[in-house]
């Protein structure tokens, strides 16, 4: 389990060290504090998907949608990001 998160930071740190017009890497760790910190936890949580929703919505940054699925096929859609055959995010449409 180290090795493997040993592997994810070097990754992470080659990638931002390669010509990427000003992109970068961080690793964010999503539940740091929940149980320690609830309320402080909740705040971040609030600001930090505020921040990442105004940032799609400025077209800043874009999420890569490899599907898209109606809910009623929640089963296929499971399938379909279990399989790791798709590139991107498979999206559940309502």
């Amino acid at each position: 389990m180290v090795l493997t998160f040993i592997g994810i930071l070097a990754r992470f740190r080659l990638w931002t060290l390669q010509p990427n017009q000003g992109r970068r890497a961080t690793f964010y760790n999503f539940w740091a504090g929940k149980t320690t910190q609830p309320g402080r936890f909740r705040r971040r949580l609030a600001a930090d998907l505020t921040h990442v929703l105004q940032m799609l919505a400025q077209g800043t940054i874009s999420a890569c949608v490899g599907a898209r699925i109606p809910l009623t096929e929640a089963s296929k859609a499971m399938a379909l990001a279990d399989s790791r055959t798709v590139h991107g995010k498979v999206v559940l449409i309502p």
